[in-house]
C-alpha cells in the first residue's frame, strides 16, 4: 500500500471569499475529521494532492498529513471525499480527510480490473457490459488491495459475473452484496429491417375508401362530366 507525506496548513479564515482566494493561489480547501477529534479546516497544495492521487492506490492512498499550525502535528489520513468543479471535472474544489488508526479496520472502495476477452465476445459476437467497477471491502488500512483482478475469458454468451465470483484477499472482508452483478455478456442486437415504403398512389385520400382511392393516381386530371346528351340537345334547338 502506497504511503506519502502531504503538507497542510490550518485555515483560520473561512467563508466563500477566503476559499476563492485559496483556489486562486493554487491551494485546495479541505477538512480533517475522525473519531474523537474536532474537525480541523486545512488547505493543501493542489499540485501535491493531484500527485498523491496518481499513485497505484488512488483514492486509498495512506497520507501522513503534516499540519503546520504553530506546533507541528501529523495525522495518518485517507481521502474520504473529493468535490470537483461542475464544468471542469479535473479541477478539485474541496477535499475531506479522514483520520485513521492503522490498527483499526476501515472500509475501502477497491477497483475491479478485467483481464482477457470474454469467449462470448470473441467467438459468438456478443458484447461485454460492465455493471460494477468497484467493490467495498473491510480490512486494515495497510492491507487494502490496490485492485481486484478477474479473468473474464471463460464468460460465454448470456453469462454473468457476480461479486461472489471475485477472488477477495484473505485479509479483507467483502462488504458489497455477493449477488450483485459485476458484468455480463449480452447478445448483439438484431438489425432492424426498415419497412418497405408505401407508394404514394396507394395512400387513401382522406374520406375516400381505399379501393376507390387506389384507382385514382395522384395528380391525374379530374374525370370530365358526360356531355353527350347536352350536345344532342343543342343540335335540336
Amino acid at each position: 500500500m502506497d504511503r506519502i507525506t502531504l503538507e497542510a496548513k490550518r485555515r483560520d479564515a473561512l467563508g466563500k471569499g477566503a476559499v476563492r482566494r485559496l483556489r486562486l493561489a493554487g491551494q485546495i480547501p479541505g477538512v480533517v475529521y475522525g473519531r474523537g477529534m474536532e474537525p480541523v479546516p486545512v488547505a493543501v497544495e493542489a499540485r501535491q494532492l493531484r500527485s498523491a492521487l496518481r499513485t497505484q492506490a488512488g483514492m486509498n492512498v495512506l497520507i501522513d498529513l503534516a499540519i503546520g499550525d504553530g506546533a507541528s502535528a501529523s495525522r495518518t489520513v485517507m481521502i474520504k471525499e473529493l468535490q470537483r468543479d461542475v464544468f471542469r471535472k479535473e479541477t478539485i474544489t474541496h477535499v475531506d480527510f479522514y483520520a485513521i488508526d492503522l490498527a483499526e479496520k476501515v472500509e475501502a472502495h477497491v477497483p475491479i480490473v478485467f483481464k482477457g476477452q470474454a469467449r462470448g465476445v470473441a467467438d459468438e459476437g456478443g458484447t461485454f457490459a460492465v455493471h460494477l467497477r468497484e467493490v467495498i471491502v473491510e480490512c486494515l488500512p495497510t492491507q487494502i488491495p490496490e485492485h481486484i483482478e478477474v479473468d473474464i475469458s471463460p464468460l460465454g454468451l448470456g453469462d454473468s459475473l457476480h461479486v461472489r465470483d471475485l477472488a477477495i484477499p484473505a485479509e479483507a472482508t467483502l462488504i458489497s452484496e455477493p449477488d450483485e452483478v459485476v458484468a455480463t455478456v449480452v447478445a448483439p442486437r438484431a438489425e432492424e429491417v426498415p419497412a418497405p415504403a408505401v407508394p404514394e398512389a396507394a395512400v387513401p385520400a382522406e374520406g375516400v375508401p381505399a379501393t376507390q382511392a387506389a384507382a385514382v393516381p395522384t395528380g391525374a386530371p379530374a374525370k370530365p362530366e358526360r356531355t353527350e346528351e347536352k350536345e344532342k340537345g343543342k343540335g335540336k334547338e
